[in-house]
């Protein structure tokens, strides 16, 4: 068994390298044909789909690397499945392929965005407090100066905009920045009072607002975390039971890829793979700011 885990792992590095190897040599081929305008149009079109995607992902990923990947997931998961001569799992394999990546990536979204969220809360008062001495451009600049990156960069370079340039493109800028509801929402107001600073109290009601959403979302995602984390170690369960299993059973292989219970139980182990991220997707959904 040992000799069997060992194999199985060197064959899972040497694989990891040669993919790599592989990816690495049709990004830069890829990157080749753009250049030289070879590509279909169609092809190159939807490249620059993925791309946007990305981008409102605020991903640094490559749109030819995150195709790339993609495709090898997928196809990977449809030989899988068909060495276990099992077109259920394959197509199984293929969505979960795809499922996981854009999970994560919904999830690293929602992190940036919380960040920038709870640095947000934090400022709100400042900001509020700056605005009964100074006027916005300068309140948006000390408040900047008073809190971390990259909100505190945000507000120090409205501050500038403000200062030297048009006030509308000087919002805009910051609504780009502060991409998600409440940070919107905020520069509404901002804008606002630059034109009437009667309206600056609103950013106390504002901040008492954020900081109680704030508490909810930090209860709802640490649940989150607290039972993602027990179905992912009892989906793991799963492989000791099967290594115990085999070393009982010489046979288990041949009855999870031959027979219809055996195949009826794979699938049903994939489907609980890929409901998790899909449960997750709907619930970081509802957990926007």
């Amino acid at each position: 068994m040992l000799q069997l885990v060992a194999l199985c792992l060197g064959l899972l590095l040497v694989g990891t390298v040669i993919v790599y190897i592989i990816i690495t040599l049709l990004v830069e081929f890829l990157k080749q044909q753009k250049q030289k305008q070879v590509l279909s149009p169609h092809i190159s079109h939807w490249m620059s789909r993925v791309d946007k995607y990305l981008k409102l992902r605020n991903s640094t990923m490559k749109a030819s690397v995150y195709v790339l990947l993609i495709s090898f997931a997928i196809t990977t998961g449809l030989f899988t499945g068909a060495a276990m001569n099992n077109p259920l799992a394959a197509v199984l394999l293929t969505i979960i392929a795809f499922v996981i990546p854009e999970q994560i990536f919904h999830y690293i979204a929602l992190r940036r965005k919380l960040f920038k969220f709870d640095q947000l809360v934090e400022a709100c008062p400042v900001f509020a407090s700056e605005l009964e001495r100074v006027k916005v451009a300068h309140a948006l600049g000390n408040t900047g100066r008073s809190i971390p990156d990259p909100v505190g960069k945000i507000f120090r370079q409205a501050e500038r905009d403000l200062t030297s340039r048009d006030p509308q493109e000087a919002f805009g800028r910051m609504v780009k920045e502060l991409d998600f509801n409440y940070g919107r929402d905020f520069v509404s107001r901002a804008h606002d009072c630059y034109y009437n600073s009667a309206v600056a109290p609103m950013f106390l009601e504002l901040g008492k607002e954020m900081e109680s959403k704030r508490k909810r979302l930090h209860e709802k995602i640490s649940q989150l975390f607290q039972d993602r984390i027990i179905s992912i170690l009892t989906l793991l369960l799963f492989f000791p039971a099967y290594a115990i299993a085999a070393s009982v059973v010489p046979t288990t292989w041949e009855f999870m890829t031959q027979t219809v219970g055996g195949k009826l139980l794979i699938c049903l182990y994939l489907l609980s793979v890929g409901i998790g991220p899909m449960l997750d997707y709907t619930t970081i959904r509802r957990m926007e700011v």
